[in-house]
């Protein structure tokens, strides 16, 4: 299948790291909340013990959590570029997608970026970039997720989870030093507190956790969440298992839009110009509206040349003849 791009839809435009970096200061703001929360209440309850317990093994989960993060925000998912990328030659017409068979694999033509795309690589348009082992782009995470930062990215939802859990513990264990559930509980405004902050942490604990799992069960299985739901490429291995040490020992690099941005140097991407459909529809109306009333114009100086030149007794007979031709 070949789709053209014409050169006028694609445009030029600068990608900020303060775009980026919004989804994970937003996270960050939520771990200020929660972890002061968790560790005042950590410190009321009774049994000191358990207490120092949970409140050590909590801090150690956050600050892990932060830090898988920062790497899955961070460094580089696996962009391709045309130095990284297989050197064959150029379709003869860039602007069509089209694909082409080398060493047992189909390659694919990437029009944005203008290079040949591996099997299970595809192109981010959030980002303006190909990545390789593509899976999808998180706007929490502010960062695309494929083959070099999933690992940080499986590693954060679930040490993001365990840290909630143990604030949920540590909440439930201060209900029950107060006596919950029995009603002289909720005499305390504490009891009230309490209840929110784990409504507050356990319902993004299920969501967290479970997409954690699923991502976890990709990563070792080798599959991305575009095969899951769109199919596997038929290049990409079946049978394909990756070990831990495969996993963990991959490169770590910080990705473009960071390198730019120590230097003081614009990190420009090209991406594909949105079409406003609503503004077409207006274009097309005018357009119409345009047509129309040139050819009524034309209708009346044909008519009015008739006027001057017919006597009236064929006036009639000539307009009517005229307005059946038009």
């Amino acid at each position: 299948q070949k789709m053209e791009v014409p050169s006028e839809e694609l445009e030029t435009r600068e990608l900020r790291w303060t775009e980026e970096a919004v989804g994970p200061l937003w996270i960050f703001m939520a771990y200020v909340v929660v972890f002061p929360f968790a560790t005042g209440v950590a410190t009321q309850l009774e049994d000191r013990t358990l207490a120092m317990t949970l409140l050590v093994i909590f801090t150690i989960l956050t600050v892990i959590s932060l830090m898988f993060l920062a790497l899955a925000h961070m460094t580089d998912p696996g962009i391709l570029t045309k130095e990284n990328s297989i050197q064959l030659p150029a379709p003869e017409d860039p602007t069509i997608t089209s694909t082409r068979n080398f060493g047992g694999s189909r390659y694919r033509w990437c029009v944005t970026c203008r290079l040949w795309k591996p099997p299970r690589a595809s192109h981010c348009n959030r980002t303006g970039h190909c990545v390789l082992r593509f899976d999808h782009y998180c706007p929490a995470v502010g960062n695309t997720i494929g083959l070099y930062n999933h690992r940080w990215f499986v590693a954060f939802l679930l040490t993001s989870s365990a840290a909630l859990v143990l604030a949920v513990v540590i909440y439930v264990h201060r209900l029950l030093d107060i006596r919950w559930p029995r009603r002289e509980a909720w005499s305390h405004w504490e009891a009230y507190l309490v209840t929110v902050s784990i409504l507050f942490c356990g319902c993004p604990t299920i969501q967290l956790f479970s997409f954690g799992c699923l991502n976890f069960c990709s990563l070792f299985s080798n599959m991305t969440t575009k095969e899951r739901v769109q199919g596997r490429d038929q290049n990409a291995g079946k049978d394909e298992r990756q070990s831990v040490l495969q996993i963990f020992c991959m490169p770590i690099q910080l990705r473009p839009l960071y390198r730019d941005s120590f230097v003081g140097k614009k990190h420009m991407i090209l991406v594909r110009r949105r079409r406003n459909r609503k503004k077409e529809v207006e274009v097309k109306d005018v357009k119409k509206q345009g047509s129309d009333s040139a050819l009524k114009e034309l209708v009346g100086d044909i008519e009015g040349g008739v006027n001057d030149q017919e006597p009236s007794g064929n006036l009639g007979g000539r307009r009517t003849s005229l307005n059946s031709n038009v």
